[in-house]
Formats: structure tokens, sequence, C-alpha cells
């Protein structure tokens, strides 16, 4: 997130002179590893942005979203994605 921040304040001119971003995130884990039935899973993420900046409330509102958009990450976590996961064990495919 801060790096597509930084990247839209350089590309509209917009001066940031401190940001900082506090991330915590919440997880869960269930169940037992001797048992087999252990889960774990993410419940949510919560996330403080702190900008000090001579521009106006309007320009950050507009620059946060826009980073917000811009973020791999931040996608990742809100949308579902495929994934696809393989493992070998000395060389062979399991």
């Amino acid at each position: 997130m801060l790096t597509q921040l930084a990247r839209s304040s350089e590309a509209r001119k917009i001066e940031l002179t401190d940001v900082s971003m506090t991330v915590i995130p919440r997880f869960e884990q269930t169940g037992s590893i001797g048992a087999d039935t252990i889960q774990s899973r993410l419940i949510d993420i919560e996330t403080s942005l702190h900008i000090e900046s001579p521009a106006s409330p309007e320009a950050i509102t507009k620059l946060v979203a826009t980073a917000e958009r811009m973020c791999f990450l931040m996608n990742t976590i809100r949308e579902p994605h495929e994934m696809r996961n393989s493992t070998s064990l000395n060389g062979s495919m399991l």
C-alpha cells in the first residue's frame, strides 16, 4: 500500500511529508495437528494509515483510494483467487 501511495503521490504531484501504516491481522486456528483436523484462517485485517501533508483532505482522500485500488496485497486479500499447489518428495511429484 505504501509503495502505491508513493507512486500515486508522485504522479499527482502531491507532497507527503510523513506516512506510516499499521496493519493488524487477526487469525484463528482450530482443531488438532495430532487428529489431523487443524484449520487456520485469516479472520480480518485492520489498517491505520497516518499521513502528514500540506495537500487538501479531498486530494488525500482521492490519493488513498487510488493507492488502495493499485495495491496488489489488498486486492489479493479482498478478492478470491485460484491457488495452484504442487508438492515433490525427493524429486518426485506426490
